[in-house]
C-alpha cells in the first residue's frame, strides 16, 4: 500500500500514524512545517487514494481523514523508530501551543507525555494535566478532572516538589468524584510526598479534603493525618481550627466520643475568634457529631441552621446537605413537619443544581427513610437502591451498610424476613464486635426467625444495660433491643431500657436518623416495655399516646403496629369491642399498605377477640321453639 508513495508522503502518513487522530491538512501541517500544508493535503490525498487513509468527514472547508484500520496503522507504526515519534510528538505539542487553544490541553499533555523523558518535557505535560483537570472541574466532569490529575501525578518524578501538590490536587479531584477509597490513598501518598520533600503546609491540605466521609478505615486515616498537621509549628487559627474540627468528627466515628468533644470545643473557639466562615461550619459539623441527648435538639437545629446559611454563602453543597440533615432530625423529633418539609426541598434543590455524588447519595438516603416511614415501601425500596449504587462507587463501606440497616427496618415493619438480603449476613459476620452492630445482628436475627441465637445474641448484650448515654448511637441501641426485651420477656431489662428511652417522651415527633431510617414516635417503644415490666395502666396510656402521636406524623405502618399492641392490651382487659376495633384498623393498614406480618397478626388477633366474645355472651334465646311450644300448648 505504501509501494507507490513518495518519501515525503510517507513522512506524512507517518506523522498520521503517530498523531493517531481524525486528520485534516490544517492540523497536520504545522508537525511537518518543512512540507507545508500543501505538500501535506496533496499526500493525505495519495495516501487516500492508495487505500492506506480514508475520508471520516467531507466538508466546504476540506477533507478529514483516519486510517482504514487500526493493523494499518499499527503496522505502519511498527515502521516508525521511537526517536522519530518522539519527535513527532514534540512538534504536535509545540504547535497545539502555539495555535492558543487552551481547550486543547488534554491533547497537548498526550503530546508531552510522549516526547520523552526529559524533564522540561515531563513538566510540560503535568502542566497541561492539570490545566486539563481545571477544565474538567468546570465542567463539573470529576471523573474526568481524576484521570488528568493522575496522569499530571505519573509523568513527575518522585522527587519533583511538584508532586506532593499534585498528589492532593489528584485526592480532591477522586473526593469530587466520588471515589473515597481512592482520594484517601491519594491523601496519605501526598503527606507522605510533602514530609519527604520539606513542604509541612501541604499537610494540612491532605488532611481536609474529605469532607463528610465517615467510615472507619477513612476516620483512622484522617485521624493521622490531622495529628501530624496539627504538630506542624505557626499554623494558621483558621486552619488549626479546621483540623480540630475535622479530627473531631474522625474520632466520634471511632467512638472517641470525650475526645471529640474536646476537639470540637477547641475547633469552635478558635473559628469563632477567627471568623472564619469555613471554619465555623467544619467546626460546627464536629460539634453535631458529639450531640447524645434528644435535649440537643434545639442546639442540633441551631447548627442546621447555621451550616445551611454559611453553606450557601461559600457554595458548598455538600455542608448546607448534612446542615438540613440535621434540622430533619430535630424536625421530626419535635413534631415539626414544617421543618422537615423544608430541609427536604433544601437537599432535593442542592441535588438538583449539584454533580456531587455524595448530595445525591444525601438525597436518597433521606428520600427512603420518610417513604419507609409513610409506608411508601416500593419508593423507599428504589431510592435504597440508587443510594447503593452511588456507595458502591465511592468504596464507602458504612455508606454501603447504610442499605442494610434500611432493609432490616422495611422487614421489621413489614414482617417479612425476605426484605433482608442475604450479603446482610455476610457484612453482619464481618463486623466490628459494637453494641449498634451486635444490636443490629440480633434484631436481625430476630426477624429472621433464628430465635435461640437471637437469644444468644440478646444475652450478649444484656450485661451492658443501662447504656451509657455518651455515645450519640445509644438510643438507636436500645430501640433494636425493645423486641428482644420483649420476646424473652425480661422485666428488669424492660425497665432499665425505658428509664433510658423515656428521656425522648417529652417529644412527641419520630425517632430515627436521616441516612437510616425513622421509625415514630418512641411511645410506642415505652408502651410495650411498660406492658413486658408489668404495667399495664401505663402501657395503655403509653400506647394511646403513640397511636396520636403516629397519626398526627403520618407514620401509617407504625399505626398498623400501634393499633396491634393496643388492641392486645384491650384483650387482655377485657375490653373486647375497642379491641375488634383495634385489630380491623390494624388489618386494613396493613393490608392497604403490604405488611404481610401484621396482616396476619391482626387476622389471628381478631380471631381470638372473636372467640373470647363467643365464651362471654350468654346463649341467644331460643324464640322460635318457645313461640312452637307455646302454640301446642294452646
Amino acid at each position: 500500500m505504501l509501494t507507490g508513495l513518495t518519501t515525503e508522503e510517507r513522512d506524512v502518513v507517518r506523522a498520521a500514524a503517530v498523531l493517531g487522530e481524525r486528520l485534516d491538512a490544517a492540523q497536520l501541517a504545522p508537525v511537518l512545517p518543512e512540507l507545508g500544508e500543501t505538500v501535506v493535503a496533496r499526500s493525505l490525498a495519495v495516501a487516500w487514494h492508495a487505500g492506506v487513509l480514508t475520508a471520516a468527514e467531507t466538508t466546504g472547508a476540506g477533507r478529514t481523514y483516519r486510517f482504514t484500520h487500526d493493523l494499518v496503522r499499527d503496522e505502519v507504526l511498527g515502521r516508525t523508530t521511537p526517536a522519530a515519534a518522539r519527535a513527532l510528538h514534540r512538534a504536535a505539542a509545540r504547535a497545539l501551543e502555539q495555535a492558543g487553544d487552551a481547550t486543547q490541553a488534554a491533547r497537548i499533555a498526550a503530546h508531552w507525555r510522549r516526547a520523552g523523558k526529559e524533564p522540561g518535557h515531563r513538566a510540560a505535560a503535568a502542566q497541561w494535566s492539570r490545566t486539563a483537570a481545571g477544565q474538567a472541574r468546570e465542567r463539573h466532569a470529576y471523573a474526568d478532572a481524576a484521570r488528568h490529575m493522575a496522569d499530571a501525578v505519573a509523568v513527575l518524578a518522585h522527587t519533583d516538589p511538584q508532586r506532593p501538590a499534585a498528589l492532593v490536587a489528584l485526592a480532591r479531584a477522586e473526593y469530587l468524584a466520588g471515589h473515597y477509597d481512592a482520594s484517601l490513598r491519594y491523601c496519605t501518598e501526598a503527606a507522605e510526598a510533602a514530609n519527604a520533600a520539606g513542604q509541612p503546609a501541604l499537610l494540612a491540605e491532605a488532611a481536609l479534603v474529605l469532607q463528610g466521609v465517615t467510615f472507619p478505615q477513612a476516620s483512622r486515616s484522617i485521624s493521622r493525618l490531622c495529628r501530624a498537621a496539627l504538630a506542624v509549628e505557626d499554623l494558621p487559627s483558621a486552619v488549626r481550627s479546621r483540623l480540630l474540627a475535622q479530627l473531631a468528627t474522625a474520632s466520634a466515628d471511632l467512638g472517641s466520643l470525650e475526645l471529640a468533644a474536646e476537639h470540637a470545643r477547641a475547633a469552635l473557639i478558635l473559628a469563632e475568634a477567627t471568623g472564619d466562615l469555613r471554619a465555623e461550619i467544619d467546626a460546627a459539623r464536629a460539634r453535631e457529631m458529639t450531640l447524645a441527648h434528644p435535649g440537643d435538639s434545639a442546639e442540633r437545629l441551631r447548627l442546621g441552621d447555621l451550616t445551611v446559611s454559611g453553606a450557601e454563602r461559600l457554595g458548598d453543597p455538600l455542608a448546607a446537605v448534612l446542615g438540613h440533615e440535621w434540622r430533619i432530625q430535630a424536625g421530626y423529633l419535635m413534631g415539626r413537619l414544617d421543618l422537615v418539609d423544608d430541609a427536604i426541598r433544601g437537599i432535593e434543590a442542592i441535588a438538583a443544581r449539584s454533580v456531587l455524588p455524595l448530595t445525591r447519595w444525601h438525597l436518597m438516603r433521606v428520600s427512603a427513610a420518610r417513604a419507609a416511614q409513610e409506608g411508601q415501601f416500593a419508593v423507599a425500596r428504589r431510592h435504597n437502591q440508587e443510594a447503593v449504587e452511588i456507595a458502591l462507587a465511592s468504596g464507602d463501606q458504612t455508606a454501603i451498610a447504610m442499605n442494610h440497616v434500611l432493609c432490616q427496618q422495611l422487614a421489621l415493619v413489614r414482617g417479612d424476613a425476605g426484605e433482608m438480603p442475604e450479603e446482610m449476613w455476610r457484612a453482619l459476620d464481618q463486623a466490628p464486635r459494637q453494641p449498634l452492630l451486635l444490636s443490629v445482628r440480633a434484631r436481625a436475627l430476630l426477624l429472621s426467625g433464628r430465635l435461640d441465637e437471637a437469644r444468644d445474641a440478646y444475652d450478649q448484650l444484656r450485661p451492658l444495660l443501662p447504656i451509657p448515654m455518651t455515645n450519640p448511637t445509644w438510643p438507636a441501641v436500645l430501640v433494636h433491643l425493645v423486641d428482644l426485651i420483649v420476646l424473652t420477656g425480661d422485666a428488669e431489662a424492660a425497665r432499665l431500657v425505658y428509664d433510658q428511652l423515656a428521656l425522648f417522651r417529652p417529644y412527641p415527633g419520630s425517632f430515627g436518623t436521616p441516612t437510616a431510617y425513622f421509625s415514630g414516635t418512641v411511645s410506642r417503644e415505652l408502651g410495650r416495655l411498660a406492658l413486658t415490666a408489668g404495667r399495664p395502666a401505663q402501657a395503655d396510656e403509653l400506647l394511646r399516646e403513640a397511636l396520636v402521636r403516629n397519626r398526627f406524623l403520618g407514620a401509617r405502618p407504625y399505626v398498623a403496629l400501634t393499633c396491634l399492641d393496643l388492641a392486645a392490651v384491650q384483650r387482655d382487659r377485657g375490653a373486647l369491642t375497642e379491641a375488634a376495633a383495634l385489630a380491623g384498623e390494624a388489618l386494613a393498614i396493613a393490608d392497604q399498605l403490604d405488611q404481610p406480618g401484621p396482616s396476619a397478626a391482626a387476622v389471628r388477633l381478631i380471631g381470638e377477640i372473636a372467640a373470647l366474645r363467643a365464651d362471654s355472651d350468654p346463649p341467644a334465646p331460643r324464640t322460635h321453639e318457645v313461640g312452637v311450644a307455646s302454640r301446642d300448648a294452646q
